[in-house]
């Protein structure tokens, strides 16, 4: 993502409706909304520190996206 800092996240439900959704990624450094995120108990279990260098925050820039399932009925872009 730092080389490449365009993405698509695809995920469905048991369902089969599924969510799609696309942008570039810009990286948060902020280190108050990291110290936020440390209020996560699984996120401060596995990172420990909003200072650990592999933790890392971000947002989707210009952000689409598509959900959609098998119903018939049109996808909801936005």
């Amino acid at each position: 993502m730092q080389k490449n800092p365009y993405i698509e996240i695809s995920i469905a439900s048991p369902q089969y409706a599924w969510l799609r959704l696309n942008g570039k990624v810009v990286f948060e450094e902020n280190k108050e909304i990291k110290e936020a995120y440390m209020n996560n108990p699984i996120i401060k279990s596995q990172y420990k520190t909003a200072d650990n260098p592999i933790f890392k925050v971000f947002y989707l820039e210009n952000p689409h996206g598509t959900i959609a399932d098998f119903s018939g009925k049109e996808p909801y872009v936005f």
